[in-house]
């Protein structure tokens, strides 16, 4: 009498993910080059973000880099030390689907040290503006270019231009 086996889909070990390997995992890259970002629109060096959240400033570059992954205390410390919610970190990361096995990695989101520097310098161009109406028109006007190459804003409110005197 011949038995019929049926057979069950391969569960094959998945391999386990290690940075030496794979090199950093797309979130930590993501979440360190957000931190990368805010600390540099606050005009802070690693060492002076270091020294708010009580570690070195070697830290700061491994987190940064996303060779060390921000545990959610440390997290929440960055966010106090920057100014910002602890989801800010995450805000464009596409999610755990980006993160799934199989998925195209992330794309670091993070400026190389001369685009921060550049960055800095358009920023504080645009801050050094005292008329506050014609700040918002610039803002506007460079929200309204980005849709118009594609790119979304990187804020979602819409920049409130205040009434001529």
């Amino acid at each position: 009498m011949a038995r019929s086996i049926a057979r069950l889909p391969s569960t094959k070990a998945r391999r386990r993910r290690t940075i030496i390997i794979d090199g950093p995992h797309p979130i930590d890259l993501h979440v360190g080059a957000r931190i990368r970002l805010q600390r540099i629109l606050h005009g802070m060096t690693q060492s002076e973000l270091a020294k708010l959240v009580g570690i070195s400033f070697q830290s700061v570059q491994k987190y940064e880099r996303g060779e060390n992954r921000v545990s959610a205390s440390r997290l929440h410390e960055f966010a106090t030390a920057l100014g910002v919610n602890e989801q800010f970190f995450f805000d464009g990361s596409g999610g755990a689907a980006a993160a799934a096995p199989g998925t195209e990695p992330l794309r670091e989101a993070g400026l190389s040290a001369s685009e921060g520097r550049e960055f800095r310098r358009q920023l504080e161009a645009v801050m050094a503006i005292e008329d506050k109406r014609m700040r918002g028109l610039i803002v506007q006007l460079l929200k309204l270019l980005s849709e118009a190459s594609g790119t979304t804003p990187p804020s979602p409110e819409p920049a409130e231009v205040p009434p001529e005197p």
